[in-house]
């Protein structure tokens, strides 16, 4: 069974509503933190960015080879984090074009198949931890909502900066 219809259009979403929630703001407003122990507003665009790279991998794994164990225990999106890896100063126009990119290339090979959205992988969180299991179909579920959760903040985070 192919993902369903609703859901592929919430993926491929995902672009503009990041889009959306950055158009028109200042440069120096990206900088503003979306927490006071959080993201700005840029390190969130490349956050969504990273976090939809690293499902679309997860997505590819379990459409290769079902049932195949995918470590990403290495990914702790932190603070630090989004300091090694110098989002503080990566311009955002990367991050919004390999959101587009990914989206589109991934909602393409989920629906070319019947089975696309049911193969599962089994995920594990960190060394020793309890695997578990997730579909093609949870997994784009989980990645939009994982995306609102994060754009809700940084929105208020921006109509917060621009009354002040």
């Amino acid at each position: 069974m192919s993902a369903p219809e609703g859901l592929i259009q919430q993926w491929l979403a995902i672009p503009t509503a990041v889009e959306d929630a950055i158009r028109d703001v200042p440069a120096a407003t990206l900088d503003v933190q979306v927490s006071p122990d959080g993201l700005t507003v840029r390190e969130t665009v490349h956050h969504i960015a990273e976090s939809v790279f690293i499902a679309s991998h997860i997505i590819l794994a379990a459409k290769a080879r079902p049932g195949m164990v995918y470590d990403w225990s290495w990914v702790w999106p932190n603070r630090e984090w989004q300091i090694r890896l110098g989002y503080p100063r990566v311009p955002i126009e990367s991050s919004l074009a390999l959101l587009q990119a990914l989206c589109r290339h991934v909602a393409a090979f989920v629906q070319a198949t019947e089975d696309g959205s049911q193969c599962g992988v089994q995920l594990l969180d960190s060394p020793g931890a309890a695997l578990y299991t997730r579909t093609v179909e949870e997994l784009l579920a989980e990645q939009v909502a994982h995306t609102q959760e994060h754009l809700g903040p940084a929105i208020a985070a921006i109509a917060s900066a621009s009354r002040s």
